[in-house]
């Protein structure tokens, strides 16, 4: 196919960096064995059917492994993508990967992760640890712990080998910057499961759960949490207390709203003085403001433009001492609506959101939206291009990233905001 090749390991010349195996795995053993007396001191060993299969597969993995450290060479695998770095265009794996230069770096047990999640390409930089044979996740935590390019750790695991030292380097590394954990083979009748995936042991999930808050590990319930607590770490500010202030276009959705914050431990911050003063000067006389806010009345009845409203009342809540963080709720809208040439933005509702939305990198507090309606896609796509404007389809999901942002902001300041 018109690529340079070589017969064997020893006939390359010069240094080699990575050796990634793809033989089957009695011929691993061998092909290790030349790596190392060739000097490389990195190999990704792709093959199944070692500790993830039976006795005998068990017993190569080890003999791979010994014969590689006694070498002096590390082993990412067997079982694995390997990895993977957008940064230096660079991936492994036997497939393509949709990689993006995003400051998330991927520590997991599965390749699915090294593709991403559907409406999120996860993937900055990716290891794939397989059956953790050599290479674990401390080793994972060790690697992005003081890289620039990496903001964010996101792990999949299901079952970690040395439950010491991880806890003494997460907490470590979880003090510099947020670690997020999705565990696999949490119930009682997915052990086998797991055996049978990375040749791993699940171990009791009660034990993870103490281990990861121990050490300030964010542990995810789930691929969607996993999914909208990634997208949230890296795009917005922690939340310092757990005081939200709610904004609605729907007097509804603001107590369906209320209701997601309580179920997550928020609660509804007193709107100071301050506040009310501006949002009554352009609310009808009869208007009482609260929180949350309801902005219909000020808008539809007052006679004020939505842009103005909406901008008075994002940049009240955000400016109030007494507020944390925001949860936004307003209507999608239709495709002819997001795509005027040229967006107003005090006629256009998605240039309001933007411009309005700029305001917390002013205040350093995090806002989310949710919008209602059944063309909402049109608006998502356009308001979360802006980057600090995040989106979730339910409200207790918006709710639930808040919270998680002072659970975060609590662990580095070692205080509970009771």
């Amino acid at each position: 196919l018109g690529v340079k090749c070589y017969p064997r390991v020893k006939d390359i010349p010069g240094e080699v960096d990575l050796a990634v195996i793809l033989v089957p795995p009695a011929s691993s053993i061998g092909l290790v064995r030349e790596c190392t007396e060739k000097g490389i001191r990195a190999i990704i060993v792709v093959g199944q059917g070692l500790a993830d299969g039976d006795d005998e597969g068990s017993r190569l993995q080890r003999e791979i492994i010994r014969v590689a450290n006694d070498g002096g060479a590390r082993v990412l695998g067997p079982n694995t993508f390997g990895a993977g770095n957008a940064f230096r265009n660079f991936n492994s794996a036997f497939v393509p990967m949709d990689m993006h230069r995003i400051p998330i770096g991927v520590i997991c047990q599965t390749g699915m992760f090294m593709s991403g999640l559907p409406d999120f390409p996860m993937v900055g930089k990716g290891i794939d640890l397989g059956n953790t044979g050599d290479i674990d996740f401390s080793d994972g935590l060790e690697y992005f712990e003081d890289d620039p390019e990496v903001k964010v750790i996101l792990m999949y695991i299901e079952g970690i080998n040395d439950g010491r030292r991880f806890l003494n380097v997460a907490r470590r590394v979880a003090h510099k910057k947020p670690i997020i954990a999705l565990k696999g083979g949490r119930s009682e009748g997915t052990a086998h499961v797991t055996r049978s995936h990375t040749g791993n042991l699940a171990g009791r999930d009660e034990v993870y759960a103490a281990v990861f808050k121990q050490c300030g590990v964010i542990q995810a319930n789930g691929e969607e949490e996993f999914n909208d607590l990634s997208k949230a770490f890296i795009n917005l500010p922690l939340m310092r207390g757990r005081d939200v202030g709610i904004i609605t276009i729907t007097g509804g959705g603001g107590i369906l709203a209320a209701d997601a914050c309580y179920r997550h431990g928020l609660r509804l911050a007193e709107l100071s003085p301050e506040s009310i003063e501006r949002m009554k000067a352009i609310a009808p006389e009869w208007q009482s403001f609260a929180n949350p806010a309801d902005i219909w009345p000020p808008s539809r009845i007052a006679g004020h433009p939505l842009g103005e409203v909406l901008h008075t009342a994002i940049d009240s809540m955000l400016a109030d001492s007494n507020i944390d963080g925001l949860l936004v709720i307003m209507p999608g809208t239709t495709p002819t609506d997001v795509e005027a040439d040229p967006p107003d933005a005090h006629m256009s509702l998605i240039g309001t959101l933007v411009e309005a939305f700029k305001l917390t990198q002013r205040y350093d507090k995090p806002a989310v939206l949710w919008c209602y309606g059944t063309d909402t896609a049109a608006t998502v796509s356009l308001i979360e291009k802006s980057g600090r404007i995040l989106y979730y389809p339910t409200m207790d999901r918006a709710a639930n990233v808040l919270a998680r942002l002072n659970e975060r902001y609590q662990f580095l300041n070692c205080r509970d905001d009771g």
